[in-house]
């Protein structure tokens, strides 16, 4: 089922549905230049457990909305995660890979009364440079986009360090893409997200996500990959100092795209947290 929520300023949200309407709510984030598609095989497997899945684009991205004055603060979208659980009408729970993660941390910190629970994937205040740099380098190094979607296939099993795709395999990216006027596709994301000014970066962002993450009572699952190239045992250890509370899960022989990497083992370590959790 397809949705569509309001988040700050007025910009529309749009979202997936899996299971019960009156289960549990698992809001669902992905990352930079991911859409609520990536989300769908989880998705359905926590909506199998009788809970409710709501996948969502952020602002900028897929079918959402794109902020008309190309801020996408972390105040900003922390607020549309908040309205979307108050659309709801109950506390949820809430996933974030990656940026999404980051945005969980802010969201979890400044509207307290909006989520019972938080898993952030693979992603601390204190991310390696280096590996954020590679996994962000197929959204930077084709601004003029890719002649084919197998030729975005290819990127993108590089940068998941996996073998080519065969031909053909570019279709599945089709609802996270697209196409220009030229005929050439890009990822469905506003690239305004990328400008310094916004304070979403590694410098400028830390010392405020660690603030956050100090304030953060409810419980919390972090997912990470065992060969993540974003989570370092040094920013593990720095997250743990600020919140005693955090749960840790290693995936293994997962990198950083753990819901790709390792989908039915990621779901899993989250449905045993909602299952171990009181209240949820």
């Amino acid at each position: 089922m397809t949705l569509s929520f309001e988040g700050a300023g007025g910009t529309p949200l749009a979202a997936s549905s899996f299971g019960p309407g009156d289960g549990l709510p698992v809001l669902m984030v992905g990352g930079l230049g991911q859409t609520r598609h990536s989300w769908t095989r989880a998705a359905e497997q926590i909506a199998a457990s009788g809970r409710r899945a709501i996948t969502l684009d952020l602002r900028g991205h897929g079918e959402s909305g794109w902020s008309d004055d190309g801020n996408y603060g972390y105040a900003r979208t922390a607020a549309d995660m908040a309205m979307v659980a108050q659309a709801l009408g109950r506390p949820v729970v809430y996933v974030g890979a990656s940026l999404g993660g980051k945005i969980g941390l802010v969201a979890a910190a400044e509207h307290r009364d909006a989520f019972a629970a938080l898993v952030i994937v693979d992603t601390v205040p204190h991310t390696n440079p280096a590996g954020v740099a590679e996994v962000t380098q197929v959204l930077r190094a084709s601004p003029e986009g890719f002649a084919s979607l197998d030729q975005a296939s290819a990127a993108l099993a590089r940068l998941r360090g996996v073998p080519p795709p065969p031909p053909g395999s570019g279709e599945r990216l089709r609802r996270n893409m697209r196409q220009d006027a030229d005929g050439r596709w890009h990822w469905h994301w506003d690239p305004a997200w990328t400008d310094r000014d916004h304070g979403i970066g590694m410098a400028a962002a830390t010392e405020y996500l660690d603030a956050c993450a100090a304030r953060i009572a409810v419980p919390t699952l972090l997912t990470r990959g065992e060969l993540s190239q974003v989570v370092t045992e040094q920013g593990l250890a720095a997250l743990r100092a600020l919140m005693p509370h955090l749960e840790v899960e290693t995936i293994p022989g997962a990198r950083h795209m753990i819901v790709g990497d390792a989908n039915d083992a990621f779901t899993a370590g989250v449905l045993a947290f909602l299952d171990r959790t009181p209240g949820l």
